[in-house]
């Protein structure tokens, strides 16, 4: 994602680029996930920093007993982002391979 500027989004484009787990609240894209475990869950955010650290674009992440939540927004323009959309389609994917739902 670092090869381009970020396109920005609306809030309806946002959501229409992205699944059913995410939403926008508050001009962030919003997703909550149910691993069941801390322990899968800490193996969802390490797999999801380092797809963060790779796209250089870094999502809040809250991480509790039984869920992970992550929230996109892209500071440097204030507002939403293709830099979102593109972060939130990886979680769905590793979110995906490690057999873990969207709350």
């Amino acid at each position: 994602m670092s090869d381009y500027q970020p396109e920005p989004l609306t809030d309806r484009d946002a959501d229409a680029q992205t699944s059913g787990a995410w939403t926008v609240v508050d001009g962030a894209l919003v997703a909550t996930f149910r691993p069941g475990t801390m322990v899968r869950g800490l193996d969802m955010v390490t797999a999801v920093v380092a797809a963060a650290e790779e796209a250089n674009h870094h999502p809040d992440i809250d991480l509790r007993y039984p869920t992970v939540t992550y929230r996109l927004t892209t500071h440097s323009a204030g507002q939403l982002t293709s830099y979102d959309v593109a972060l939130a389609q990886r979680i769905d994917a590793i979110a995906a391979e490690k057999e873990i739902e969207a709350a």
